[in-house]
């Protein structure tokens, strides 16, 4: 089966990177509260390791934004944000597309959405014990709403991930489209899908990488000016 390039590599790291950090971040925060065990004997600062993380998340989500309008084909939101006749016609078929289908565009938002708003949210969190965001101090009243988000959002974030993973798995088991193998080689089979008749491979080249290199260093950039401040 002849397959085509869909996923860039730099939306590739995004994706596992993001995976990472998430997962880090939610583990340190855990382990913040643990008080008996070995991971209280670490002698680690988790709500440090938890906020490094954090800066991580919204460093590679304003990548993902950035990316996701100067990007490869795929990467685009215009490419697989639409509307909802799409969604409707595509339910009816469920047929294989490249790229995000119109469904799992959606999730791609909202999940990019919460996680945006958590990691910004951290930057002004604040427990008056371990924790004190960057911008905790720049308005009471803003920080102490935004701080509520922060820890409110937790389940949310939760909620969202575990529908991600169920809907990788229905895909994968009753439809038998390779989601994870095509995340992890930026590959995807030419025939079968919607566009199979006139398929578009993603750029993924030297010149992508230099691209996405120059976005990640300036979002990364950015995110450390705020953590400065």
């Amino acid at each position: 089966m002849n397959n085509i390039r869909v996923w860039d590599l730099p939306l590739r790291l995004f994706h596992w990177l993001l995976v990472v950090c998430v997962s880090g971040a939610y583990f340190c925060v855990k382990s913040a509260g643990i008080t008996e065990g070995w991971l209280s004997e670490t002698g680690l600062d988790w709500m440090t390791w938890h906020s490094r993380f954090g800066y991580a998340v919204l460093t590679l989500i304003l990548f993902r934004l950035v990316w996701g309008v100067i990007g490869p084909y795929y990467a685009r939101f215009t490419q697989f944000v639409v509307g909802p006749r799409k969604i409707a016609a595509y339910l009816r078929t469920t047929q294989w597309t490249a790229g995000h289908n119109p469904l799992g565009a959606w999730s791609v938002i909202a999940m990019l959405l919460a996680f945006g708003v958590q990691a910004a949210s951290g930057l002004f969190a604040s427990d008056d014990i371990l924790f004190e965001g960057p911008l905790s101090r720049l308005n009471p009243v803003a920080s102490g709403f935004l701080n509520s988000v922060h820890h409110a959002s937790e389940w949310v974030l939760v909620a969202l991930v575990a529908l991600h993973l169920c809907a990788i798995a229905y895909y994968s088991v009753f439809h038998r489209q390779p989601l994870i193998r095509a995340m992890v080689t930026g590959d995807a089979p030419a025939q079968g899908h919607a566009d199979a008749k006139a398929p578009v491979r993603s750029q993924d080249n030297a010149a992508t990488a230099v691209r996405a290199c120059i976005v990640l260093l300036i979002c990364a950039a950015l995110v450390f000016w705020l953590s400065q401040w």
